[in-house]
């Protein structure tokens, strides 16, 4: 077995593992809450039995996707033959760049002699 496939099936396993964990959260809560609702049944708005309710839902939720983790898993292991392309064009050069080719070659102490110049502000062909 390749090695990133190791890794993809330990952070599938992490992820399902984590959904299991939010399903057992969200169903206590569930279990909590409607023994709650039961026990204050008269004299409650709706309002309330619904707020009691919202965040079981919303764990419930979570461990739903996280069970099925199908989608969260793609995005951090993308298939090798579906990975997006750029979408830049590729650039080409329509013609190799010969400027460098003809130009002269310097030798290390005419290149520093004219670096320097440049620096000091020192004019070709002036006496120093």
């Amino acid at each position: 077995m390749k090695e990133t496939n190791i890794y993809k099936e330990i952070f599938r396993l992490a992820v399902r593992l984590t959904g299991l964990f939010f399903l057992c959260i969200g169903l206590k809560d569930l279990v909590v809450q409607t023994f709650m609702v039961f026990a204050q049944a008269r004299g409650t708005p709706l309002i309330n039995i619904v707020t009691n309710f919202l965040p079981v839902a919303f764990t419930l939720t979570v461990a739903f996707w996280l069970l099925r983790g199908n989608w969260l898993i793609r995005m951090a292991y993308p298939e090798a033959g579906k990975i997006l392309q750029p979408m830049l064009p590729a650039i080409q050069p329509s013609e190799p760049q010969t400027a460098t080719a003809t130009a002269p070659k310097l030798s290390d102490m005419e290149i520093a002699e004219q670096k320097l110049a440049a620096l000091v502000g020192k004019k070709e062909g002036l006496p120093a």
